[in-house]
């Protein structure tokens, strides 16, 4: 089966960043051209997709990864310094992983959500991806 088919079936797109299922398969093909990658967890606007192999500098394909889902950042990686406090406000543990993804992170660096970004591609190998 096309591993794109799932994509076309289910519709995803990112309709609201002008992007279409098709527009959406066309960087994963570039991306699988590159890295190699599958795709899972798809949806009508999200889709995770898990890499192969990755560059040894991250820099270009978090690049091309914010550009294409400026979500990750803006939406998840660049808000974990107000995710943090508000979970220290109220006492909540940290999750072990999360501790080892932010060691060491300057949260007042403008630029701490793109640094998360390349440590989770780093750790994990994947992206979850989505335009709402």
């Amino acid at each position: 089966m096309d591993k794109y088919q799932q994509l076309r079936d289910v519709g995803t797109n990112g309709d609201n960043y002008d992007l279409s299922t098709d527009d959406l398969i066309e960087q994963f093909q570039y991306w699988d051209t590159q890295y190699g990658i599958e795709l899972s967890e798809v949806e009508f606007d999200a889709v995770t997709v898990i890499f192969k192999e990755l560059p040894e500098d991250l820099n270009e394909l978090a690049i091309e990864i914010y550009e294409f889902c400026p979500d990750t950042i803006d939406q998840h990686f660049g808000c974990f310094a107000e995710a943090i406090a508000v979970m220290e406000e109220f006492d909540q543990d940290v999750a072990k992983n999360i501790q080892a993804l932010i060691k060491d992170i300057d949260f007042n660096d403008e630029d701490y959500g793109f640094e998360l970004l390349k440590r989770s591609l780093a750790i994990n190998k994947a992206v979850a991806l989505w335009w709402d």
